[in-house]
């Protein structure tokens, strides 16, 4: 399956606005956990619906069971501080704006009360009717953004101590959604941070080793990967902030590619190319035989339709560093990556019609 699926998506759909006043009003105490999935469980079912019309080939659930893209973890685990933290965004324009960010502080260990995806990977088996994918968070990624001095060290004295544990859940977690027979898993954002630009600079500025802290996060990733049988589809995707607010993301894979495309034990790296904050296709040519680069060239944060002979011309630029029998289409990021009033950029026409010209260019490309 890895090198047969033209066409892919991240993750997250749009969710309908009665679904997020139902997470709203369950956050509120104004309905039951059950009335609440009622809601999530239909909008799963319209969302597949429009999926198959569209003709993607990996459906997804649309996270629409979550908070946001990470929030399985720190919803299903022991150890995370209650309140999401609110974080002041610049906007374009230079205002600012509150915003609610769903990567938790770890205060205590950690300690799994629920499966992290159960609920989702037994519903998309019994609905879905075609291949699809969980994601997951990357164990590194969470232990980055959530380990916090003076709140974290209280349970683990180093970020390399919760990093361990992370593995641990996460990886139970996959192990147990293969034995029960999903066959496509992706872990997401392990590796955003180090394709940042300026990060490897600061971090050597700081006394850091970033070339060694890079190899840590393969490595940690790979332990999860590497418990897998063969017939699991492994992908990782590298976001880069999916909110018009968020400054970071810019820069290119230059710097992480040979490392990360050559010993990363996965099939399918998903990449943003949307825009030229990612930097051009030359590190493609890094990528080993038997791999596939799924080329996030349709975005997600703005409406507006791409042209159709630009993706065109674009895949023909990459298949210069990376042959073109391993590639693939899909969209940048999710196309709403939490469940907040202003999450998504765009209606479900216009993710429609991005699902469909991912499709058809993907046809022109492979037939």
């Amino acid at each position: 399956m890895p090198s047969t699926l033209r066409t892919d998506q991240v993750g997250s759909l749009i969710r309908p606005q009665r679904l997020l006043d139902a997470r709203a009003a369950y956050h509120a105490g104004r309905i039951t956990r059950e009335q609440l999935t009622a809601v999530e469980d239909d909008s799963i079912l319209e969302a597949l619906d429009l999926q198959r019309k569209t003709g993607i080939e990996v459906l997804t659930d649309g996270e629409m069971r979550r908070d946001a893209f990470m929030t399985g973890l720190s919803e299903n685990v022991a150890g995370f501080v209650e309140k999401y933290p609110i974080a002041e965004q610049k906007r374009p324009d230079g205002t600012t704006v509150l915003v609610q960010s769903h990567g938790k502080a770890i205060q205590g260990k950690l300690q799994p009360l629920r499966r992290l995806a159960k609920r989702e990977a037994d519903f998309m088996r019994a609905h879905a009717g075609a291949p699809f994918k969980i994601t997951l968070i990357s164990p590194p990624q969470v232990a980055f953004t959530g380990y916090r001095p003076g709140v974290t060290n209280t349970a683990y004295a180093t970020r390399e101590d919760l990093t361990r544990d992370l593995v641990k859940v996460i990886g139970d977690e996959m192990r147990a959604l293969a034995a029960e027979g999903v066959t496509y898993m992706q872990l997401d954002e392990g590796l955003a941070r180090f394709a940042r630009e300026g990060w490897r600079e600061d971090a050597i500025k700081n006394g850091e080793d970033p070339d060694k802290e890079l190899a840590a996060a393969i490595a940690a990733e790979n332990e999860c990967w590497d418990s897998l049988s063969d017939g699991v589809t492994k992908a990782m995707h590298v976001c880069r902030g999916n909110r018009t607010t968020w400054g970071g993301g810019k820069g290119g894979y230059d710097w992480i590619a040979e490392q990360a495309f050559s010993v990363l034990n996965v099939d399918r790296f998903v990449l943003e190319y949307d825009t030229e904050r990612a930097g051009g296709f030359e590190p493609l040519r890094f990528v080993p035989k038997g791999k596939v680069v799924v080329l996030g060239l349709v975005s997600t944060k703005t409406p507006v339709l791409e042209s159709q002979d630009d993706l065109l011309r674009r895949i023909d630029e990459a298949s210069k560093f990376c042959p073109v029998e391993q590639l693939a289409l899909c969209p940048q990021c999710g196309f709403q990556s939490s469940a907040m009033p202003d999450g998504a950029f765009m209606t479900m026409d216009d993710e429609r019609r991005k699902l469909e010209l991912i499709v058809d260019t993907a046809r022109k490309v492979w037939g």
